[in-house]
């Protein structure tokens, strides 16, 4: 195969990949161009950064990226520092917008303008001026992105006058290749841009100085409630996953975070599973359940967390299937934050399976689920169990466990719901 290459003239550039050829024409703006211009101006002006950040969560449980695509989104946004990483953040963030509003809008013509002086790409746009007029500005207001006022494209790395590519030679500090890798996918197709831009949106939530500040401030709340008991701990947490943004998602991290607690203290056999990501379990991803624990790289125990569904007659038969591939699991079980209506079909279709496949199944509400969980332990081990659940509750929704918590949603909302109820 052809090895990949730009051949530059004096009025055109050909890029050619593989066995397509792909010609920029330079000269004045096209007509067509100048359209797709104007609709995403329009499109920014209506409030289109404002939609997306409302679309977050909704758009990533909608599963439309492939975890590689995540994995190199995340790495982007990882590679950042203080010194380094920021204007090709700001710049992904905005290809990833224009392709969003423009499909047809080339993202590697970073320039384009409608008259005859000065360089121009005649289907190019000019990336510079959306930047500093819309771009830049909403990133630096909500706090997602401290960069130069006047917006990314003033570094002249980025101003060269050649399409965006792996054959961009211009000199770049920072995460280049996942930039170049986010340029490609979008060129060919393979990445849908605005799951990948609410994604984007989402880990720049979870890492802005506004949301650190909340989770600041948040910790020192929970250093008032050191030596709460456990039903009190409780009780505030089920207020808060029950009238949280997202309540399921908030729901099963309230229940990995129990367990969380318990594996810190030493309580139980094994070792904790990484929290997924904002998925339901199913046998695609290898997992039984929301919440696992393994022995020996094995799942010995799963917990499904089910906010709002007590009948778990469908729930039972999906674990049916799952528990033919693991037949590990020891014990495995539906957590509801309502009370499980327990006929007689679910009941005797729980034992059956239970017996099939020699594993407990359980059927428990949240609070029958902690009381079981705790039975035997003293006071003194129930308020640390309480102490070391409320920190990992607040630590998992402040992005401070991500080994253990890699929660991809943006998570200012349940960090301000958490200081709501628990601010005195």
């Amino acid at each position: 195969m052809p090895e990949e290459h730009l051949d530059v003239y004096l009025d055109h550039s050909v890029l050619h990949s593989g066995t397509s050829a792909v010609v920029f024409a330079e000269g004045k703006q096209s007509e067509a161009a100048l359209d797709r211009y104007s609709a995403i101006t329009k499109a920014f002006e209506d409030g289109f950064y404002l939609n997306a950040i409302r679309d977050v969560t909704a758009v990533i449980a909608s599963n439309a990226l492939l975890e590689s695509q995540k994995e190199t989104i995340k790495s982007l946004v990882d590679s950042m520092t203080s010194e380094v990483g920021r204007g090709l953040i700001g710049l992904s963030c905005l290809q990833l917008a224009i392709k969003s509003i423009a499909p047809l809008q080339s993202i590697r013509l970073h320039k384009g303008a409608n008259r005859s002086s000065g360089f121009s790409w005649q289907e190019g746009i000019s990336m510079r001026t959306l930047d500093n007029t819309f771009n830049a500005p909403f990133l630096r207001q909500h706090g997602l992105l401290n960069i130069n006022k006047d917006g990314v494209m003033m570094t002249r790395s980025l101003a060269e006058n050649y399409p965006y590519s792996r054959l961009y030679k211009a000199e770049l500090r920072g995460p280049v290749n996942q930039w170049i890798d986010i340029v490609e996918s979008l060129e060919n197709n393979s990445l849908p841009p605005y799951p990948a831009l609410c994604y984007l949106l989402s880990l720049l939530q979870n890492r802005s100085i506004m949301f650190a500040k909340a989770v600041d401030t948040l910790t020192t709340i929970i250093g008032r409630y050191s030596n709460c008991s456990l039903q009190h701990i409780t009780k505030l947490l089920t207020v808060f996953f029950t009238n949280a943004t997202y309540s399921a998602r908030a729901f099963e991290v309230v229940i990995h975070c129990f367990l969380q607690a318990f594996s810190e203290l030493g309580l139980i056999d094994g070792t904790l599973v990484p929290l997924s990501q904002m998925r339901s379990a199913n046998k695609k991803h290898g997992n039984v359940g929301d919440v696992e624990i393994k022995q020996n790289n094995l799942i010995v125990e799963s917990w499904d967390a089910k906010f709002g569904i007590p009948y778990l007659r469908d729930e039972l038969e999906e674990l049916h299937d799952k528990l033919e591939n693991h037949p590990s699991v020891k014990t495995a079980g539906f957590i509801t934050n309502c009370p499980v209506a327990k006929s007689s079909d679910i009941i005797d279709r729980a034992n059956e399976l239970s017996l099939m496949h020699d594993c407990q199944i359980m059927l428990l509400s949240f609070d029958d689920w902690i009381n079981m969980m705790t039975s035997g332990l003293k006071k003194g081990a129930l308020t640390k169990v309480a102490t070391h659940w409320l920190v990992a509750v607040v630590e998992s929704f402040g992005q401070k466990r991500p080994g253990l918590a890699p929660i991809d949603e943006p998570c200012d909302a349940w960090v301000a719901e958490l200081t709501k109820i628990l601010a005195p």
